[in-house]
């Protein structure tokens, strides 16, 4: 069963991100240079398991870490212990931020909109500009726009009528991989419902752990998800006070376009 946190973070599938999901190169360069832009200190919104904030404090970099789940929270402390780092991490739901410090940079990254809410998204916007020091800079990557998918189909499920096959059948084959002690885990996953006026979707996803070839262990998880277009998060970080906006293509300098599926903002707070 979910909490009311409207994710999917915990259990098994906290595991799997522990296990499997890596920053990339290319990603670790963008945050780098923006840190070294904006300056320290540093907030990961939505940190998860630490894939990126490990990484940064590893070099050197002072960064704390948030997230709404206590299960990926743990995961990143188990990683940060095995290279000898002290993280300041704290569980708690973006909307919720109350901190004693401020920081010169604040991203997150593929978190705004889970939880489907947008009330607790704009207030998640409020919290970081009032833990910006003047001058500091929010980044929000990772965002991926309503229309990205090259699946037809799923962009066509906007329309009226064809929502007909909802929620989908569970595919028959996830995806299995084999852990650091062996077992293994599998992911599979379905869209369960989207709604365009809200512009709001729910995912489910099934985490199955097989272990000596024998299913010891099987959860279901949901997530929703609020769907934003970039007109609506520039006035969302207007309203919330930032200035000095720019949509860029994911991970780069370069404005976006129209043909452009996966952006990155900045936000600037007044001096």
């Amino acid at each position: 069963m979910n909490d009311e946190s409207g994710t999917w973070h915990y259990g098994l599938i906290a595991r799997w991100w522990a296990e499997f999901n890596v920053a990339e190169p290319g990603e670790l360069a963008y945050y780098r240079a923006a840190i070294r832009r904006f300056g320290e200190p540093v907030l990961d919104l939505g940190c998860g398991t630490g894939r990126i904030l490990v990484p940064l404090v590893e070099e050197g970099f002072d960064v704390d870490g948030l997230d709404v789940s206590a299960d990926m929270i743990a995961e990143a402390r188990a990683k940060a212990a095995k290279k000898r780092l002290t993280l300041q991490l704290i569980v708690a739901p973006m909307h919720e931020l109350d901190l004693a410090r401020t920081y010169r940079t604040i991203y997150t990254c593929g978190a705004l909109g889970i939880g489907g809410r947008r009330d607790h998204d704009r207030e998640a916007l409020r919290r970081a500009y009032n833990h910006l020091a003047p001058g500091g800079a929010l980044l929000i990557t990772d965002h991926e726009l309503p229309y990205a998918t090259q699946d037809e189909m799923r962009w066509a499920r906007w329309l009226p009528g064809h929502r007909s096959g909802l929620p989908r059948e569970w595919p028959v084959d996830g995806d299995r991989r084999t852990t650091s002690n062996g077992d293994e885990i599998e992911l599979v996953g379905r869209l369960v419902e989207l709604d365009p006026l809200e512009q709001r979707h729910t995912l489910e996803l099934r985490a199955r752990l097989w272990r000596d070839g024998q299913l010891v262990a099987e959860e279901t998880r949901s997530l929703r998800e609020s769907l934003y277009f970039v007109q609506e998060m520039l006035l969302m970080l207007a309203d919330a006070g930032f200035r000095d906006l720019s949509v860029d293509v994911n991970y780069t300098d370069r404005p976006a376009t129209g043909e452009d599926g996966w952006v990155t903002y900045t936000a600037r707070k007044p001096v």
